[in-house]
């Protein structure tokens, strides 16, 4: 089956998704494949190639009429299976708002019964178990951080769900080698699954580097929503020692969302709110221009798979400080193209921005250099491309 001829059925919940995904889609619409995309409508979006989107209405009486539509096709088809959906929809769902929605989601998947199958969020085993139960083509599973790192842990049914349903997909497409490792334990075979990895724009690439400048507070940002796993608490607890030790740091946090009461407390108890700034989240344009303006971007978390703020401030030019979780140690390497530290460690976390700060620009132009290189080998678009056309012709094969 040549490349041009394959279709691939796209599942991510939201219409338009996450930057993974939408150059993921953007890239194989691109490479001459025919993309359907799934899922509920946020805003308008149009793709180069040819993607087809096949929305679910989210208002109630437009919903109900899809579901009454895409109800009618799937009995004309096959009345035996439709039963059999709408029994095990009907007693899993607690409303009858809840029935609609989920009926939405599948009915149009199941009547379109694509070859490929790829599913962007491992949880859809637990929400919508009877599209792995009623697809009759090859099914493709997205292994990414939080879904596979910590969700089944702190929700047992998930695990459940994982082992009853992994053994039976086709191909898995994992974020990390971490990532992989770890589905494994809930039954993604290691022989079916692929790593690739995010990718970042062109133009971050082909932007000049940035140019080291020291005038006063080393500037440090971090990017990404409000949530216990991007670990500000212990970037707040670094601020603090800097800030004893007598090391002029300003700190801007961009994340979306109410800020938490616990940071709230630390910028109070650290007396910190004249050196750390709360920045509500930006279009992207303006945010990679806040991060190139920074002195270096500071990654906290406690869990990741590959951050991609982190490959986009490395093909910026921007220094990069991160902790090693999830796949991050995949791609950093400590003094060599950025700063890794162990998780919650703060005291580490605040050594390494003290070495930072004190780096004089042949140094960490050194240091950038190689990140840049980093990114320009393993983690551009055409490779992203490249390595998903070879993970799906392999799947229709």
């Amino acid at each position: 089956m040549r490349k041009e001829e394959l279709t691939v059925a796209i599942y991510s919940g939201n219409i338009p998704s996450t930057t993974f995904i939408e150059n993921l889609i953007e890239g194989m619409a691109e490479s001459g494949m025919n993309i359907v995309l799934f899922g509920k409508m946020n805003r308008r979006v149009s793709y180069y190639g040819n993607v087809k989107i096949i929305p679910t209405p989210q208002n109630t009486p437009a919903l109900a009429l899809f579901v009454l539509k895409e109800s009618v096709k799937m009995i004309a088809r096959d009345r035996r299976k439709f039963a059999k959906l709408y029994s095990s929809v009907r007693k899993r769902t607690g409303s009858p708002r809840q029935f609609l929605r989920d009926m939405g989601a599948m009915l149009p998947i199941i009547n379109e019964d694509p070859g490929i199958f790829h599913v962007q969020w491992a949880k859809t085993v637990q929400v919508y178990p009877e599209l792995f139960e009623h697809l009759t083509g090859k099914i493709a599973v997205s292994l990414r951080g939080a879904h596979i790192n910590y969700s089944p842990l702190n929700d047992p049914s998930l695990a459940d769900a994982y082992r009853k349903y992994f053994p039976g997909v086709s191909a898995f497409h994992a974020v990390s080698e971490a990532i992989k490792l770890e589905a494994a334990k809930y039954g993604a075979d290691p022989d079916k699954t692929t790593v690739i990895h995010t990718s970042v724009r062109d133009e971050l690439m082909n932007t000049p580097p940035k140019e080291v400048k020291r005038d006063g507070k080393f500037r440090l940002i971090s990017v990404g929503r409000f949530h216990w796993k991007k670990g500000y608490h212990y970037g707040l607890d670094a601020m603090n020692i800097l800030k004893k030790k007598g090391v002029e740091c300003q700190y801007d946090i961009v994340a979306q969302g109410d800020v938490p009461e616990e940071i709230q407390f630390l910028l109070n108890e650290y007396d910190l709110n004249n050196s750390v700034s709360i920045l509500p989240g930006m279009e992207h344009s303006k945010l990679m221009e806040k991060v190139r303006s920074s002195d270096a971007l500071l990654l906290p978390s406690v869990e990741e798979g590959i951050a991609n703020v982190v490959l986009e401030a490395m093909a910026a030019g921007v220094p990069v400080l991160t902790t090693d979780c999830g796949g991050m140690n995949e791609v950093v390497k400590d003094g060599e193209n950025g700063f890794i530290t162990r998780v919650r460690d703060a005291e580490a976390m605040a050594a390494k921005v003290e070495l930072l700060a004190r780096m004089n620009p042949e140094q960490v132009s050194s240091i950038t250099g190689s990140a840049r290189e980093t990114v320009r080998m393993g983690f551009t678009r055409e490779l992203q491309k490249k390595n998903f056309a070879a993970f799906y012709n392999k799947l229709a094969a």
